[in-house]
């Protein structure tokens, strides 16, 4: 396995920045203009079958799974057509092969059935069919099963004349039959990622499921039969990491730009993580973990992006599987791409919204660091043909749509610039009149208002897209228990449609709360009017005022103040949210998700505000996700914890922690064991989530003089991990920053 690990390493650190999917691009662009007479589901399986039946098949003798695509830098005339191909009004990433992605499959269908019983499940659903676009849905998908089986045996062939049997073979049982071993159920799941990943969708980011309950059948199958050892699974497992990075590109997308970064639309995987999860509850609420669980978690090579392995963490499961949680706390503390969610924590919130407890358990991740339905939901942030809806809308709807779709909080830059507004405000009044309580009633007034708006949005859009559920389709639909069912695009016709109700910058606004409370009204320091005045100022000519404001308690500080506003804040904000819900729940399943979720948007929006009350200056980083405002967390670890053990513990769905800890804390034998006790006391007393970096400051710094010298450095950005000479430096500064 070592020349696999190694090929996958020099694709993530040396693979050419500008290297382009040169085969797919160069095929589309001969197809872009193709089947525009056709409806839409058929046009999308015409033109996949066109750019399927065409890519080579690349095999190398190594390999255990089949499975690659070509990528290579373009030539200067290529390069010109590329250009023209991605501003082409054809271009068919936005007009048929629309991103099937931020979300997962019914992988156990596709397992229990194979390729063929899927194809034999439409075959019969289309002769009872009697609605005509339902019939074209169905029909369109069983032609895509057509071309993945001929693209398999296409494979299988290639792996053949190579003299590679077992490849070969797998290759074909899982073209023609249900997978009936560990290898060919691996090589199935492989196949459908990779053309999902490398061929169709720009920006993926798919969940490729809970593969240690999955595959464990086909397992212990085989190992009671004599047909795989544990090493020869490992292999296995370590081929299908492999795979998953020899398939991205570098650089980063959500900061990155097409003159540092591969770019979606070059490589569509380039940056995208791919979710394995592994062990949580069972129908019976305890530890689902099994000996594939640990070979899973063996396998992860610490060096790698993806595929990001996440964590369903089970109350005491240090305890209930203690080989198991050493190996990934170590793997944690390696600098995995690696995260741990609270398996309890997400249920109960998702139980608390109205999913019965089966669906609640059936949860996924469904990107950077949400979680959702898993294949019962449809993202309402992501159709996979908005513009087809638009067809259907008025001008009125358009414009509200254009208006309301892309906010992700009430103000431009979000919840911090909300509390500024409303400090501005209430500095006008008597100052006898005011109090926090002011402060609170107008704060939630302005986030009830906004999610309200946004949910009566997403009903609207619904209802559009219920208009012509089976008008289109994507390449998830083929590979969901609800859309077969159904005859219905995912996205019109999924059991539950939701979106994102984000606490942004929670830290930086509870920040604020406490700097306003403590100054202000309990320690009478200073009067909202002065206050107000040093902020717009950006604090210039108010330094007494700036050392007031950044010596206050902070988030992260543990202090009785922060502990305060830490369980108001984040407890009535959440609660909020799930009782708008009710309405929009119980009448279309349609519901706002409660986390705290910013990905790197508090860089975004940071640059472009101004200062704020807790003394952050004009201009600089807001906090990210559920984590404290950088330089906040002065009393240490265990502080930082136990601020955040007081968010709701059934009450947040999704919310990152980015814990970044120095190597000399946790050297040695005895720093691996303090880890361990550390991370499973955060969950085993109700942590939500936590994703960690290991990484020094100073060596940061370094790489950031000498790149070259550090192409294998990898941090965790949120929800994903990026090669850190690669990334922008706005976002390397903002990691130095939080490893300080």
């Amino acid at each position: 396995m070592e020349q696999n690990i190694q090929e996958a390493m020099w694709s993530l650190t040396q693979k050419p920045i500008f290297a382009t999917s040169a085969e797919r691009f160069l095929i589309l662009n001969e197809l872009k203009s193709s089947h525009k007479e056709l409806p839409l589901p058929i046009r999308f399986s015409k033109v996949l079958n066109a750019l399927l039946s065409r890519v080579s098949v690349p095999v190398e003798e190594y390999d255990l799974l089949a499975g690659r695509c070509v990528d290579r830098e373009l030539t200067a005339d290529e390069e010109e057509l590329f250009q023209a191909f991605i501003k082409h009004p054809d271009y068919l990433g936005k007009t048929l092969f629309f991103s099937s992605g931020h979300c997962t499959y019914s992988w156990d269908m596709l397992l229990e059935e194979g390729l063929t019983g899927l194809r034999q499940r439409v075959l019969s659903r289309i002769e009872n069919e009697t609605d005509k676009d339902k019939r074209i849905f169905l029909t369109a998908i069983k032609e895509v099963y057509d071309t993945i089986i001929a693209y398999l045996l296409r494979y299988a062939d290639a792996a053949k004349e190579k003299g590679m049997t077992e490849v070969a073979n797998n290759l074909r049982i899982a073209a023609c039959s249900k997978p009936n071993s560990f290898a060919s159920a691996l090589q199935l799941l492989w196949t459908v990622t990779l053309i999902n990943c490398a061929y169709i969708s720009e920006n993926p980011t798919l969940t490729v499921g809970r593969l240690d309950q999955l595959l464990a059948p086909f397992y212990e199958g085989d190992l009671k039969n004599g047909i795989l050892t544990r090493e020869r699974a490992r292999e296995y497992i370590t081929d299908y990491y492999c795979k998953h990075n020899l398939i991205m590109g570098r650089g980063e997308h959500q900061l990155g730009d097409e003159t540092n970064s591969t770019t979606f639309k070059r490589i569509p995987n380039f940056d995208a993580p791919q979710y394995l999860l592994l062990a949580g509850s069972d129908e019976k609420e305890q530890l689902a973990a099994n000996e594939l669980t640990e070979l899973f978690a063996e396998c992860i090579v610490p060096a790698f992006k993806n595929p990001v392995v996440v964590v369903r963490y089970v109350g005491g499961m240090n305890e209930k599987a203690p080989r198991l949680w050493k190996i990934l706390s170590e793997k944690a503390l390696a600098g995995a791409s690696l995260m741990f969610y609270n398996d309890a924590n997400v249920i109960n919130t998702f139980r608390r919204i109205g999913l019965p407890p089966e669906d609640a358990r059936h949860y996924a991740h469904f990107g950077c660091n949400w979680c959702s339905p898993g294949d019962m939901g449809g993202w309402m942030n992501s159709s996979p043909h908005s513009w087809h809806y638009d067809s259907g809308m008025s001008e009125e709807e358009k414009q509200r749509k254009q208006k309301i779709s892309p906010m992700r909080a009430n103000s431009p830059h979000s919840w911090p610039e909300d509390f500024v507004e409303i400090l501005r405000e209430l500095s006008k009044k008597d100052p006898e009149s005011v109090s926090i309580e002011n402060f609170y009633t107008a704060f939630f007034a302005r986030m009830g208002d906004f999610f309200e708006r946004k949910l009566a949005f997403f009903s609207r859009e619904l209802s559009i897209r219920k208009r012509k559920p089976s008008s289109a389709i994507s390449f998830t639909d083929c590979f969901l228990r609800g859309s077969l069912e159904s005859g219905e695009c995912f996205s019109a016709g999924a059991k539950y449609h939701f979106g994102l109700g984000s606490f942004q910058m929670f830290g930086t606004v509870a920040d604020c709360f406490i700097a306003v409370d403590q100054l202000v009204f309990t320690e009478k320091k200073l009067t909202l009017k002065r206050l107000t005045d040093a902020v717009d100022a950006n604090f210039e000519g108010y330094p007494e005022v700036l050392s007031l404001c950044r010596r206050a308690d902070k988030y992260g500080m543990d202090t009785p103040l922060s502990a305060r506003h830490t369980e108001r804040l984040s407890h009535t904000a959440c609660d909020m949210i799930i009782q708008k819900n009710k309405p929009y729940f119980e009448k279309e399943r349609l519901f706002l998700i409660p986390c705290m979720q910013s990905d790197t948007w508090h860089l975004k929006y940071g640059e472009t505000f101004g200062a704020t009350p807790n003394g952050r200056t004009a201009h600089t980083p807001f906090s990210q996700n559920t984590r404290p405002s950088n330089g906040a967390c002065v009393n240490g670890l265990t502080a930082m914890f136990n601020d955040m053990l007081r968010l709701p513990q059934d009450g947040l769905v999704s919310g990152a922690l980015n814990l970044d800890l120095n190597p000399s804390q946790f050297e040695g034998e005895d720093g691996k064991n303090t880890f361990s006790a550390l991370l499973a006391t955060y969950f085993n007393r109700g942590g939500l989530h936590a994703q960690v970096s290991v990484l020094d400051a100073k060596e940061l710094m370094e790489a950031q003089r000498n790149p070259e010298l550090y192409r294998d450095l990898r941090v965790r950005v949120t929800g994903y991990s990026g090669i850190f000479v690669d990334i922008c430096k706005k976002l390397q500064d903002d990691i130095i920053e939080r490893m300080k």
